[in-house]
């Protein structure tokens, strides 16, 4: 881990703390809540020795970011123009994004944050068009919520992801990342290699 190599990046009035390692295609690794960069290590490792620039941060007011004078009123805007803001800075205009929990995020934005919220970015359409892939434990606790084990595995999320592939870990819960390092940098570089 000691190659990677940590920066701070003033953002909208923020230091912000980026870690970051390897050349290449860029890959943006983003931390669910509550945890920081550091559950990204071993992905960001393997991503850069197969020839990737592997980058993420720690949200605003989580691990080495400075926290924002009223934390109450950030927002999830805040966290997609903190990103954005991000990658400008490192001139970085494409990249492949891999989320922690892009499955809830999805069915979060689609049923609680409606149409509004995605017009003040333009979007018009609510789908991901692009290849995507969620890698899920079969023990994750966040099946066991709602109804998101039915929204993934009857196909609703393709409603909005239409190019989804989703691979269940037998074993894994909701920190697969940490728990198969090496089974999730196998199917995270592969799904890269194949979509370059």
């Amino acid at each position: 881990m000691e190659e990677i190599q940590h920066k701070y990046v003033d953002v909208r009035g923020l230091k912000r703390h980026v870690a970051e390692i390897g050349t290449g295609p860029v890959v943006v690794f983003l931390h669910g809540f509550p945890e920081i960069w550091y559950s990204w290590r071993h992905q960001m490792v393997a991503a850069a020795k197969t020839g990737f620039r592997a980058i993420t941060r720690d949200y605003r007011g989580y691990g080495l970011s400075e926290q924002p004078a009223e934390p109450e009123k950030a927002t999830f805007r805040d966290l997609v123009d903190d990103l954005l803001a991000i990658l400008d800075s490192f001139e970085i205009a494409k990249e492949n994004c891999i989320d922690k929990e892009p499955g809830r995020a999805e069915k979060d934005f689609a049923l609680t944050l409606g149409q509004a919220w995605f017009e003040d970015y333009g979007v018009t359409a609510l789908k991901v068009a692009a290849p995507s892939l969620l890698i899920m434990g079969e023990k994750d606790y966040a099946l066991k919520f709602g109804n998101l084990a039915e929204y993934i595995s009857g196909g609703v999320v393709k409603q909005y992801v239409p190019n989804l592939e989703v691979t269940y870990l037998q074993e894994g819960s909701h920190f697969v990342q940490e728990q198969f390092p090496d089974q999730v940098n196998s199917l995270i570089l592969a799904f890269l290699n194949k979509h370059k």
